[in-house]
C-alpha cells in the first residue's frame, strides 16, 4: 500500500488547500454560509473521489495537475451528499469524520444552505477550470457529474433508501439503491478522469465497470463496519442502519465480505485492457476491502 498512502497524501494535500482557498472570504456579510463550508472541509477525509480521479486520469496519459479543480468540484458534491444526508430529516447523524455534524454545530437551515453552495461551486469549478481548454470537454464533464448527483441516480438512491426503513429488499433492489446512492459518483469521477485525458472507449468502459464494483464494494463494507466498528474508529454514528435492509442483513458479516472481496477482484481485472502501471488502482481496491474507517 506505499504507492498509494503516498500517492493519497499527495492529492490530499493538493484538494485540501485548494478548497480551503474557495472557502475564504473577507466580506464579513457572507462569513457564515462560508464558515460552515469550511467546516464540512476541515473535517477531513480520506479524498477518495479525487484520488479516483488523478489515477485514472494518469492512466489514460495526462497528467491531472492542471485538472485539480474537477477533482475539487468531485469532492464538493460528495461532500454536500453527506451534509444532507445527515439531516434530522434523512439520517439525522450527530458526527461526521469525527466531528459534530453541521446541523448540530449549526442549524438545519445553515447546513441546507451549506450543501447547496458546494453543489454551485463545483460546477462553477468545472466551467472556470483553468486547465479545460475546450469548452466541449467542460460541458461533457459537467453534465457526467450532474447525471451521477442527479434524479435517476444519487437523489433516487437516496430516496429509495429512506423508504426501505423497515422494509426487507431482494438483492437486484439493494443493489439498485447502492448503486445509485453510493456507486455512481464513484462511476462518474472514473469516466471524468478518463474523458479528462481523451481515453479510447474500451478505456472508459475499463474504468467505468472498476468503478462500479468498487463503489458496490465500498457501500458493503461500509454495511460491516456499521455493526462492528466503534463511533471512535469510523468517525461518524454507528447502529444507524439497524432498521434498514443491508448487505449485513441480507447474507450475514461473513459473506458480505466474501462477496465485497469478490467485486474488488473483478474490479481490479477490469484494469487488464491498460498497458500502463495499474498500482494505484489495483492498491486502492484493496484499501476499501480492507478499511477500518
Amino acid at each position: 500500500m506505499e504507492e498509494l498512502r503516498g500517492y493519497a497524501a499527495r492529492v490530499r494535500g493538493l484538494v485540501n488547500g485548494r478548497l480551503l482557498e474557495l472557502a475564504a472570504t473577507a466580506d464579513p456579510r457572507c462569513a457564515k454560509p462560508h464558515a460552515a463550508v469550511r467546516h464540512t472541509i476541515r473535517a477531513g477525509g480520506k479524498r477518495l473521489r479525487p484520488v479516483l480521479f488523478f489515477a485514472s486520469c494518469e492512466l489514460c496519459g495526462t497528467k491531472p495537475e492542471r485538472f485539480l479543480d474537477v477533482a475539487c468540484a468531485i469532492e464538493l458534491v460528495h461532500t454536500a451528499s453527506l451534509v444532507l444526508d445527515d439531516l434530522p430529516s434523512m439520517d439525522d447523524a450527530r458526527l461526521r469524520r469525527g466531528r459534530p455534524t453541521l446541523h448540530v454545530i449549526y442549524d438545519e437551515a445553515t447546513a441546507v444552505l451549506a450543501a447547496v453552495a458546494e453543489l454551485m461551486a463545483a460546477f462553477e469549478l468545472i466551467a472556470r477550470c483553468p486547465g479545460i481548454r475546450r469548452d466541449s470537454l467542460a460541458r461533457s464533464l459537467a453534465a457526467e457529474l450532474a447525471r451521477a448527483v442527479g434524479i435517476d441516480e444519487m437523489i433516487s438512491g437516496q430516496q429509495l433508501d429512506l423508504d426501505s426503513v423497515g422494509k426487507s429488499l431482494s438483492m437486484d433492489e439493494m443493489e439498485f439503491i447502492h448503486a445509485a446512492k453510493t456507486g455512481a459518483l464513484f462511476m462518474a469521477t472514473a469516466r471524468m478522469g478518463a474523458v479528462t485525458a481523451g481515453a479510447s472507449e474500451p478505456e472508459i468502459e475499463a474504468l467505468e465497470a472498476y468503478a462500479k464494483n468498487l463503489g458496490l464494494s465500498f457501500q458493503i463494507v461500509d454495511d460491516i463496519l456499521d455493526v462492528t466498528a466503534t463511533e471512535e474508529e469510523l468517525g461518524k454514528d454507528v447502529g444507524k442502519d439497524e432498521d434498514k435492509p443491508t448487505f449485513v442483513h441480507l447474507f450475514g458479516l461473513e459473506t458480505s465480505r466474501t462477496v465485497a472481496g469478490e467485486l474488488v477482484a473483478t474490479a481490479k481485472s477490469a484494469l487488464g485492457v491498460f498497458r500502463r502501471d495499474t498500482t494505484v488502482l489495483r492498491q486502492l481496491a484493496d484499501f476499501v476491502l480492507e478499511r477500518k474507517s
